[in-house]
């Protein structure tokens, strides 16, 4: 049964980004659990726990509310990487807990990876300006590691035959690759993200 609020128009703004928001994070659950084809509006709304309708309020259909869970999945992960960033430590240490917090948090996200092709599938369908953005979070913040890194001594930019920003490249196609075959679980990614931060770092030691 929809309130006063719901029915008179439009939410404050406030309230209507925390709707969104329930709504995203009541999708990601979903969509991790059974997969993007096999979850409907009427699957989301109730694990919302609000009324269908109310899901118009804010989405025209399941593709809005993707993007906005992939939105929201991004900012938790932003804050995540931030996290990272203000931690001491040697770079090697860093550098695996930024990909743990990138790539690590999202694959956690959506359990054992079961549905990950499809739900990459989709994102490369629908939501490639969503997928561009939540890449560009960690190739930001492990250009900016890496630049502290060379100011603090602890690598040498110069050893490296191509730009930063391929090495960067390397570490996703790395870090993507890792899900490769059979699904790893969370633990077991995660060790592999720690092996591939150990060898590009070591690419850069002085």
């Amino acid at each position: 049964m929809q309130d006063k609020r719901e029915s008179s128009g439009s939410p404050p703004a406030d309230e209507a980004n925390a709707r969104v928001d329930q709504i995203a994070d009541a999708a990601l659950r979903l969509f991790a659990r059974y997969g993007y084809k096999r979850s409907s509006m009427d699957d989301i709304a109730r694990e919302a726990g609000l009324a269908k309708a109310t899901l118009y309020l804010h989405f025209k259909g399941k593709d809005d509310v993707f993007r906005a869970m992939l939105d929201l999945l991004g900012r938790r992960v932003e804050a995540r990487c931030r996290e990272v960033m203000a931690m001491p430590g040697p770079f090697p240490e860093r550098l695996a807990a930024l990909l743990q917090a990138h790539h690590g948090q999202a694959y956690a996200c959506f359990g054992t990876g079961e549905h990950l092709v499809e739900l990459k599938a989709v994102m490369n369908t629908i939501a490639t300006r969503e997928l561009q953005a939540f890449e560009q979070i960690f190739s930001g913040f492990a250009r900016e590691l890496v630049l502290q890194a060379e100011r603090d001594g602890e690598v040498t930019l110069s050893r490296l035959p191509t730009r930063i920003e391929d090495w960067i490249a390397g570490l996703l196609f790395a870090a993507a690759g890792a899900k490769l075959g059979t699904p790893p679980s969370p633990g077991d990614y995660a060790q592999r993200l720690a092996a591939i931060a150990s060898i590009f770092a070591a690419a850069l030691a002085p």
